[in-house]
């Protein structure tokens, strides 16, 4: 093309051109393959198996796939009655693309996990969380959570406030008790640290449980 062109200056694009028409040519073909083929199947599921499966999606300004939320009949009637407690579980690499798949999990009324629904990122901005806690809330008609388990993600903590604006937002203990064992190289106190975490106190007790790790 440059020798047909004459040259460099005639060639009527930039090196920089022809990588972003490349990327945009990846897009179009994520577009068509991938993200066509999850739709299809939630649409399927929907109309073969599941007619009451909720499924959403979201694209930004440049028709790119920002997030996909889905919840299926089950999912919706447990959160009817275990709404209380919601807790958001981030799991990275879990496709080709390396997005993270954020599941929303409670506890029935056995203490056993419970799923609510799915979602699948394109990205951790507040933006992007607000759209899929707003997508949430379509779903499950409304009703807010009584509380919500994080693990202290700021842009997440950031859309729980505007979404969930009646929400108590507890830290996950499993992080706490992670980040403790991390930074913290005395067993004694990340022993101690764990009890007064896991179990049950009186106030008081908890007071003294506090001085005493303290202390170590």
């Amino acid at each position: 093309m440059v020798q047909q062109s004459r040259g460099y200056q005639d060639l009527g694009f930039t090196k920089k051109d022809c990588y972003n028409k490349l990327a945009d040519l990846k897009r179009s073909m994520l577009n068509e393959t991938d993200a066509e083929g999850l739709f299809g199947y939630l649409e399927a599921k929907m109309d073969l198996s599941d007619p009451t499966l909720f499924a959403k999606y979201a694209v930004d300004d440049e028709d790119r796939l920002c997030h996909v939320f889905w919840s299926d009949i089950a999912s919706q009637r447990d959160y009817t009655c275990f709404s209380y407690a919601l807790a958001f579980d981030t799991t990275y690499r879990t496709n080709a693309f390396n997005k993270p798949l954020l599941i929303f999990v409670g506890v029935n009324h056995h203490f056993r996990t419970t799923i609510f629904g799915f979602a699948l990122l394109m990205n951790e901005t507040i933006e992007t969380y607000v759209r899929v806690l707003h997508t949430f809330l379509e779903c499950m008609n409304g009703v807010i959570p009584g509380v919500v388990v994080t693990d202290g993600d700021n842009s997440m903590k950031a859309a729980i406030q505007q979404c969930f604006p009646g929400s108590v937002h507890r830290l996950c203990g499993w992080n706490l008790c992670t980040n403790a064992t991390s930074n913290v190289k005395y067993p004694q106190f990340t022993k101690a640290f764990k009890k007064l975490l896991y179990r049950h106190y009186n106030f008081p007790m908890v007071r003294l449980m506090e001085c005493s790790v303290v202390e170590i």
